[in-house]
Order: C-alpha cells, then sequence, then structure tokens
C-alpha cells in the first residue's frame, strides 16, 4: 500500500499468499512485517490473492454472525435490567461515540498464547467455535513477529451507518503494546475504515495536529486481511456514511510478556 490522501508514497504492506499458514517459510514475511512496523508505527498483511483475505472467509462469516448475535443478546440483557442498551457504561457493550453508532465489545482472548484477564461476559458455545477460530488465525499471523506474545485485550470494533468520525487518538503512551485489527466485511472508505498516521509512534505530536498532517493513510483491506499497529500510533475510525452496511472488526491487542518492544 503506497497510497496517502496527499498522494505521497509509503509502502507499508506486506502481500501474503491466501494459504499462508500452510507455507513454512514464515520466517521472510515476518522480519520484513516487523521493520515496517517498528519504523513505520504500522504494517497491513494483505492476501496477494484478488477474492479472499487471509483469515477464510468462513471463519470471518461465522465470527461476523456470532458479533451481532452477541450485540443483540447484551442489548436484550442490559434491558432487561431496566436499562438503556445504547448506554455508554456497560462492560459487555461499550459505546464509543455521542451518537450511539460505534460500539466495542469486549471478549474474553480464547486463541492460543497467554492472556490476560479480559472484560466480556462469558461465550456461548456456538460463540467459542466461531471466535476461537478467529482468535486462532489472527495468533498465528502475530505469533512470527515476535517473542511470546502476550495479549491484554480483545473483542470486536462495530461501526453502524451514521455514526461520525473519531477525534485522532493514541490508544496509549506505553511502548511494547500492538493493535491488531481484522474486517470481517471488505472495506471501502464509505464504510468508517480506520485512518491512521504512519512515522507517529515515536513523535511527542499532539493527537489532534495529525489533523493537518502530510501523511493519512486509509487500508482498505479485503474481509480477513489485517493491519497492525503500535499502540501510540495517531489514529482514528471514520465515520459510516453508508445506508444500512455495518462495519465489523476484530481487535486483539499484543504485548511482549517481558515489557520490550513487541517486534524484534
Amino acid at each position: 500500500m503506497r497510497s496517502c490522501r496527499n498522494g505521497s508514497s509509503i509502502d507499508i504492506s506486506i502481500n501474503l499468499h491466501p494459504h499462508w499458514e500452510a507455507n513454512n517459510d514464515n520466517d521472510n514475511w515476518a522480519t520484513e512485517a516487523a521493520a515496517i512496523l517498528e519504523t513505520h508505527g504500522l504494517v497491513a498483511l494483505k492476501s496477494s490473492s484478488k477474492n479472499e483475505g487471509l483469515i477464510k472467509q468462513e471463519i470471518c462469516d461465522g465470527a461476523n454472525e456470532a458479533a451481532f448475535t452477541r450485540v443483540k443478546e447484551m442489548h436484550r440483557r442490559i434491558e432487561s435490567r431496566g436499562l438503556d442498551p445504547l448506554g455508554i457504561s456497560f462492560a459487555e457493550v461499550v459505546c464509543r461515540d455521542d451518537g450511539r453508532r460505534r460500539f466495542d465489545v469486549p471478549l474474553p482472548w480464547i486463541g492460543g498464547g497467554s492472556s490476560g484477564d479480559n472484560i466480556g461476559t462469558p461465550l456461548e458455545s456456538t460463540e467459542r467455535v466461531a471466535f476461537g477460530s478467529l482468535h486462532d488465525s489472527i495468533g498465528n499471523l502475530v505469533n512470527p513477529m515476535s517473542r511470546q506474545p502476550y495479549v491484554t485485550a480483545a473483542g470486536l470494533l462495530i461501526n453502524m451507518p451514521g455514526s461520525q468520525s473519531q477525534h485522532w487518538h493514541r490508544d496509549g503512551p506505553d511502548e511494547g503494546y500492538i493493535d491488531c485489527f481484522v474486517p470481517l466485511i471488505d472495506l471501502n472508505e464509505g464504510i468508517g475504515p480506520t485512518a491512521i498516521q504512519p512515522n507517529t509512534h515515536t513523535s511527542t505530536s499532539n493527537a489532534e495536529e495529525a489533523a493537518n498532517g502530510d501523511n493519512i493513510l486509509v487500508p482498505l483491506l479485503k474481509k480477513g486481511d489485517a493491519l497492525l499497529f503500535d499502540y501510540r500510533t495517531i489514529h482514528r475510525g471514520l465515520g459510516n456514511s453508508s445506508l444500512s452496511a455495518i462495519l465489523t472488526l476484530a481487535y486483539a491487542v499484543f504485548r511482549r510478556k517481558d515489557g520490550c518492544s513487541t517486534v524484534d
């Protein structure tokens, strides 16, 4: 990916064979991806196929269906308490904008490797199958780029039609944390993908200054591809201006157990 909104050129993509998990020669792409992540604060892992992403379509579709079932059930449970299900203070479903069109749904991490205590109610058996397959695939993508990654959070981001763009922000100030976003549908600018400022993970600039930055990347990934970025990299979710398309992203936050940088 070389396109920026101002027409400048930064290449932050690694193209992998769609059957990458069966390829034993993982070290070359992983080393290159880790170097891009360390240099620019982000890297996009993309399938070389025009028709499918890196994580299998049936895994993404199963997780997407489970996501909507879970949100519906969480809203039902909250409403049964006599509360507004679109409120902003629930651990099960967190509203991320004033218009109540963007939600964060925390999940326990059930893929391979170690994890911390994650917010989120227990999963039903069907959800465990759907999210477990997705988490395993995400872990398999990230593991070759790191040493003993530790998952500190996982969940879903749901961006509904009519949402507004977020403010520019960093997810945190600390070194060693990496966000991984995997879209569960194909991305286009109209449904509110993530806009991101490369090379800001080591800067001291205020996040809002990024609005006037020269390089703003909007990676338009296929369903099942992945965007990894340093926790400190300045970014924001764009507004969903579509009439009916709902954007669902799976996310996980990785950290080295020893507290050092995730990349080697």
